[in-house]
């Protein structure tokens, strides 16, 4: 299963049918949502995460921490912002990985 995080329920939805038609098994979060999913969710639910793609989010919203604490799945940022300074900030943040968008959905 891949785990999309994005303020925005069209991203969300949207990388959720993509995966879909990969027959991957997808759930989509918005933030506020997703804090209480990880912290709650069961060992067995998160054993299954092959990855958590962080989309559009808040500074404090997410941390990649906070997953750590929980499973040791690669956490990796789409990121829209082509810059250096934002992949660096991303890295300092805790993601494994920086895909910049628009990306193939093969490519995750």
């Amino acid at each position: 299963m891949i785990v999309i995080v994005d303020e925005r329920e069209l991203v969300t939805e949207g990388y959720n049918s993509l995966f879909d038609r990969e027959g991957v098994a997808c759930a989509g979060f918005a933030p506020s949502e997703f804090g209480e999913w990880v912290s709650s969710a069961a060992d067995t639910d998160l054993r299954s995460v092959r990855a958590f793609l962080i989309g559009d989010c808040r500074e404090s919203a997410i941390s990649p921490r906070q997953i750590r604490d929980r499973t040791g799945a690669p956490v990796i940022a789409l990121s829209e912002q082509h810059s250096l300074e934002n992949t660096l900030r991303l890295f300092e943040r805790g993601v494994d990985d920086v895909i910049r968008k628009p990306v193939h959905i093969r490519e995750i």
